[in-house]
């Protein structure tokens, strides 16, 4: 063991420190604890946290039989023995008193020819219930919107159907004024009906369960161009696009996430026959999607707005639309660890880029 004082190994000031502190020698051997750890470990009474010097760390880990020991153990095993330089992971620590979480770290250093493992334990209680909280208020938004939309569909699925019924059984009696309004209130409600059926998609983005696995763009772009063929097809649409790599995902998301920029690019093409370019550039650990259009472009401070929900550039006699499409997409790219942002070309249209993790990531 190394007999050293401990003001050899660590600054004086180290004992100070809120955060719970040791230094091991390269067997596991505890050298080193600062006040915290030692407060910590007399007011509770757990296994994993001996603040004896002398005292064997990873012995007592190994011993132990809870999940939480065994994890510590592996962790701090890699680290003594040089299979990675750091280590941690957070663990429950309850008391009959009361419920706390900690994140426990665990780093190499060396000290001349000697080498060392520095443990550190953090209180993150609070962040973890505010994390809590904040899924829990999240979980209730997510249900009361199911349950809001869901009970809204129907009353306006009523009233179209009533209003329809209205104009065919009476439309001989209707002059001009009633036809139009009956088309306004029907074309009111079935927007109506979009956009709640768009919140809801919006809404299941990050509750759905389906794992991420490898999925090939270049298939999921075939399936895309498939269900648009008849829209491509009326607008007269040429949609070109490079090799498409494999990436890490949800493949129904990612459909989703492709159709939503490819229809966008169809309606926003303006005058001219629309022109799609799709190209794919890698970053590192990550793939950079572009989906480039030559449509009416986006002006440069509208850039952001167009990911908000329900948030039109354009009005509806314009260009039909809910306003959810793009913030869809966005809400699909950041569940998948990535960001969406959009570029105006300066000779006209847009580029819609986005990231995804690759495949073997």
């Amino acid at each position: 063991m190394d007999v050293r004082e401990p003001e050899a190994l660590v600054p004086a000031a180290v004992d100070t420190l809120p955060i719970n502190f040791a230094i091991l020698d390269s067997e596991g051997t505890i050298l080193y604890t600062n006040h915290a750890w030692r407060a910590f470990g007399r007011a509770n009474d757990i296994d994993l946290r001996p603040d004896t010097i002398g005292t064997n760390y990873l012995e007592i880990t190994e011993q132990a039989e809870t999940e939480t020991a065994q994890t510590a153990a592996t962790g701090l095993s890699e680290i003594l023995t040089g299979e990675r330089e750091l280590f941690e992971f957070e663990y429950p620590c309850h008391s009959p008193d009361q419920q706390r979480w900690f994140l426990m770290r665990a780093a190499q250093f060396t000290d001349g020819n000697r080498r060392y493992v520095a443990v550190a334990h953090f209180d993150i209680t609070d962040r973890y219930e505010y994390q809590r909280r904040l899924e829990e208020s999240n979980e209730r938004l997510r249900q009361f919107a199911h349950a809001a939309s869901h009970d809204l569909q129907e009353p306006l699925r009523m009233i179209t159907n009533y209003l329809q019924l209205l104009e065919r059984r009476y439309s001989d009696e209707l002059d001009e004024d009633a036809e139009e309004f009956i088309e306004f209130a029907v074309d009111g409600a079935e927007r109506m009906e979009a956009m709640i059926e768009g919140l809801l998609t919006y809404s299941r983005v990050e509750t759905q369960e389906n794992s991420f696995d490898s999925v090939d763009l270049e298939a999921v772009l075939e399936d895309v161009l498939t269900d648009l063929g008849i829209r491509i097809e009326e607008t007269d649409a040429e949609i070109t696009a490079e090799p498409l790599p494999t990436v890490s995902g949800d493949a129904s998301q990612l459909r989703q996430l492709f159709q939503n920029l490819l229809e966008n690019a169809l309606q926003y093409s303006g005058e001219q026959k629309p022109r799609v370019s799709i190209a794919a550039t890698r970053d590192e650990d990550e793939w950079v999607i572009s989906v480039s259009d030559e449509g009416i472009g986006i002006d440069h401070e509208e850039a952001d707005r167009v990911f908000e929900v329900f948030q039109r550039l354009h009005s509806h006699e314009e260009y039909d639309g809910t306003g959810i499409g793009l913030a869809l997409c966005e809400r699909i790219v950041e569940r998948h660890g990535g960001e969406i942002w959009v570029a105006a070309d300066s000779d006209g249209g847009s580029t819609f880029s986005f990231t995804l993790p690759r495949a073997d990531t």
